[in-house]
């Protein structure tokens, strides 16, 4: 029995979207949780080319592939604080100011 469809199914039949406050919760809390993941793999892969580049030597491609991955660990938390700057951003829009 799967119960992560049956959560969301429930959760779907319970609660429908009637106004404009509840369009904004929904985003800020979709917002929030991107938010996290993003925060949790960069630092994730942070560590995770860290300890690559600490045990690379002199093996070049390690050391490319260490590199590569503090790389994609930046772009991962550029998009993280783009992800917590846009609800701001879009309220203010909605809001006329």
């Amino acid at each position: 029995m799967k119960i992560i469809p049956l959560i969301l199914t429930a959760h779907a039949q319970q609660s429908s979207i009637t106004s404009l406050t509840q369009v904004e919760g929904a985003f800020y809390r979709v917002v929030n949780y991107l938010n996290i993941w993003f925060w949790i793999l960069a630092v994730g892969a942070l560590i995770w080319a860290a300890i690559l580049f600490l045990t690379a030597g002199d093996d070049r491609e390690k050391i490319t592939k260490a590199k590569r991955m503090v790389l994609y660990a930046c772009i991962a938390a550029a998009v993280a604080i783009l992800a917590t700057a846009i609800y701001p951003i879009t309220y203010n829009v909605l809001q006329g100011k």
